[in-house]
């Protein structure tokens, strides 16, 4: 029999069968046993949490995967799993309370990324009124209280490891970027040698493909409810095309594309909830208007 299903029909078939073959039949603990009970019951069985389907779990994979450390991300789906569920077994638990009669517990760890950066990673748990639990999502904070990413490299090492990062194509794209912005946040003078920043441009340079695709991601964030995600991926490429790739950059993007990605920050932003100004990190450049535009509403 002729089997006449898209390829995206077939890859969603093949993703919803890797994760029924997770086998995470999901958890049941009892939301009258107090805090400390129902988060030890959540870490005790912390590698059966799923989410509340398997459309959302693939949909939850697809959309945040590259928010993990690249050591997490393995095969992703497996990968994206098991990286929630070391949260949840490791993470500083915090409730957000009740809503509809579902508890919401959020689970924080810090990760590394490089020996010169961390992240923040955070899961969310619902736990319905029967006692039924389920990861809601995995990734980034979506309400960060203070700034997500932490350099601990000095910015000339931060500069170095980038350049080096960059020669390497299974080294992901956005790693480098984020140790550029962590030099360029970090420093109020320029930062590296004339043939180090000539070397990084060169190396950039050519992964033009991966580079439009992040400038995608973050017109797709600028749409949505990650605000500091959105302004994130918006300045990591902004200090890559100003700060490295000059009159090159529209040689790899087009300029209208970034015009449009402004422009849904631009529209998008100022709506945004739960944004404080607490999340912003230090150094941020003045022409990165973004980062306000969450503070600036009518």
């Amino acid at each position: 029999m002729t089997d006449n299903s898209s390829p995206v029909e077939k890859r969603l078939q093949r993703d919803l069968a890797e994760v029924n073959a997770l086998g995470r039949a999901g958890v049941r603990v009892d939301p009258s046993a107090g805090p400390k009970a129902v988060v030890g019951a959540l870490r005790a069985s912390a590698d059966v949490l799923g989410f509340g389907s398997p459309i959302d779990a693939a949909t939850h994979v697809m959309r945040r995967l590259e928010e993990l450390p690249p050591e997490e991300r393995g095969n992703p789906i497996p990968a994206y799993h098991a990286s929630a569920s070391e949260t949840v077994r490791r993470g500083r638990p915090r409730s957000e309370g009740v809503i509809d009669g579902t508890l919401n517990l959020l689970f924080e760890r810090q990760a590394p990324l490089t020996p010169l950066a961390t992240v923040t990673l955070a899961t969310r748990v619902r736990i319905m009124g029967d006692g039924t639990a389920y990861l809601a999502e995995h990734g980034w904070p979506a309400s960060p209280s203070k700034p997500v990413h932490a350099f601990t490299g000095k910015p000339e090492e931060l500069l170095e490891r980038a350049r080096v990062d960059l020669a390497d194509s299974d080294v992901p794209l956005d790693q480098s970027l984020l140790l550029l912005w962590g030099a360029r946040i970090g420093s109020p003078d320029l930062v590296g040698t004339q043939e180090q920043r000539l070397s990084v441009a060169e190396r950039a340079g050519v992964r033009g493909g991966e580079i439009r695709r992040t400038l995608a991601k973050a017109e797709q964030l600028a749409s949505g409810p990650e605000w500091y995600a959105a302004c994130l991926y918006r300045s990591m490429l902004e200090n890559l095309f100003e700060g490295f790739l000059g009159a090159v950059t529209f040689a790899v993007v087009k300029p209208e594309d970034i015009d449009d990605v402004d422009e849904e920050l631009r529209q998008g932003l100022p709506q945004a909830g739960g944004a404080v100004p607490e999340a912003v990190p230090t150094g941020v450049p003045e022409g990165h208007w973004w980062w306000r535009a969450p503070f600036t509403r009518s």
